[in-house]
């Protein structure tokens, strides 16, 4: 029984290898699909297909299926090697390096677990409450901090709790609720403020220079806060109804708070860790306003700052374990096949295709169209800032055109940019991902519901609420 289902399972990969073949070869040989699209454009979407089915599938382990489909847009033509190389490890993956440091501390640290017995004592170890708590505090703190750094901490904070109980990485429902609750309330908190993410400040300069429209904080945040409120509540809501998170059990509370209540006082080399983590946050913070502090820059700096002699709690060979080097690669990967797709024109086909269906439209249907459609492109072209820069332009050429809201278009640009909760591509859902909590064609049961919920709190909100106060 043992060796059929072996079998089966190698037989199973080899089908979904052979259809990742066949989509990169009708990408290369087939009949172009438009005249203005070019055969290195539509290799390029093929490519980005297969390499989709070759991960939802895990036909190959993730990073080697993306080495190998980066590696096949330079052999194909798509782009050039050296381009390709240069795009795959930005400024955010060196940043990762210096994160992984702050997880393997964290994971030899006693801080975090004071800190969720806190929070489990709070709520009396009601675990639903306890997840609720966890995407509050993350989406707070994400108005004004990375989003890809904030999840690594917030992590941390929560395989403390998850060793505690037990909870195995892809068995536990109360494992896959948190690793995805805390990266969706992360990029839920990243739309309050115009400073809560990078794409943000590219759709806002974007807009400023094509309709000479800008938005300050202060409307920002009163434009966004109620419906990232009911879209976090209904999020929540939604993720522990899919989940359904085991448990906790009142051994298991009791079990974890005795264990904190016997912990021996910090150290100092434990305290000055956690003073370089503060300190690395409050850096992030302050880099929304002092440019010199690059959140790569923190990141790495402070890596240094955790090994310094006599002060450090982790050993080189711990960091090169612990870390998920494999997820960088990853993601190294991804930005190399987008670096791609984009010589090739193959995104500005897309998009153009896409929003050339909605000529003749009326506003609110031009603007329902483009948010589902930017919903649903998002989780498979990861590059927020890309997507942005591709797509603003075209998106108020358009809403021009129908004598639409720019305001109302523009927060729906930045909020689809910067949401997607289909897929674990982008950034901050590969933080969670790393875990092995949920598996990558686990995330859209209750990513959709998600998805659907955000979208009509937000339509509603930003089709009345813009023009009733006079905004253009």
């Amino acid at each position: 029984m043992a060796e059929a289902a072996k079998s089966n399972k190698v037989l199973f990969k080899w089908i979904w290898i052979a259809v990742a073949i066949v989509l990169i070869l009708v990408g290369q040989f087939g009949p172009l699909w438009s005249p203005e699209l070019s055969r290195a454009g539509q290799t390029a979407i093929m490519v980005l297909l297969a390499a989709v089915v070759m991960w939802a599938t895990e036909a190959l382990p993730l990073p080697i299926t993306s080495l190998v489909m980066v590696a096949l847009c330079g052999f194909l033509g798509i782009a050039a090697y050296n381009d390709i190389w240069a795009a795959t490890f930005t400024s955010s993956l060196w940043m990762f390096v210096g994160i992984f440091g702050f997880t393997t501390f964290l994971g030899v640290s006693t801080f975090p677990q004071r800190l969720i017995a806190m929070v489990v004592r709070m709520v009396k170890g009601n675990i639903n409450l306890v997840i609720l708590g966890f995407m509050v505090i993350s989406a707070i703190i994400s108005m004004v901090m990375s989003n890809i750094a904030l999840t690594a901490i917030m992590m941390g904070f929560a395989a403390s709790l998850l060793r505690a109980a037990g909870a195995r990485p892809g068995e536990s429902n109360m494992g896959r609720c948190l690793a995805l609750a805390i990266p969706f309330a992360v990029m839920f908190g990243g739309c309050l403020l115009p400073s809560g993410t990078p794409i943000n400040v590219v759709v806002l300069g974007l807009a400023e220079s094509a309709c000479g429209v800008t938005i300050t904080f202060a409307e920002w945040f009163g434009y966004t806060i109620i419906p990232v409120a009911l879209s976090l509540v209904a999020c929540w809501i939604i993720l522990i109804k899919v989940y359904k998170p085991e448990p906790l059990s009142q051994e298991t509370v009791d079990k974890f708070l005795g264990e904190v209540s016997a912990l021996p006082p910090m150290d100092f080399k434990e305290k000055f860790n956690i003073g370089v983590l503060l300190v690395a946050l409050v850096c992030w913070i302050a880099s929304s306003w002092i440019p010199v502090l690059n959140t790569t820059f923190v990141a790495l700096i402070a890596l240094g700052l955790l090994f310094l002699p006599g002060t450090s709690m982790i050993t080189t060979k711990q960091y090169r374990s612990e870390s998920p080097w494999d997820i960088l690669l990853m993601m190294a990967s991804i930005n190399g096949i987008v670096a791609a797709m984009s010589a090739a024109g193959s995104v500005a086909w897309i998009v153009n295709m896409l929003l050339g269906v909605t000529s003749g439209m009326s506003f609110v249907m031009l603007f329902m169209v483009i948010s589902v459609v930017l919903a649903i492109v998002h989780n498979f072209f990861p590059s927020g800032p890309g997507l942005a820069a591709l797509v603003t332009a075209p998106v108020l050429g358009l809403v021009a055109a129908v004598g639409g809201n720019f305001t109302a278009t523009i927060l729906m640009l930045a909020l689809w940019c910067a949401l997607c909760f289909l897929v674990p591509l982008d950034s901050v859902l590969l933080v969670s991902y790393a875990g092995g909590y949920y598996k990558f064609n686990e995330m859209w049961k209750g990513g959709l519901p998600v998805t659907i919920a955000t979208m009509v709190f937000f339509s509603v909100f930003l089709l009345v609420v813009p023009p009733m106060v006079g905004a253009m």
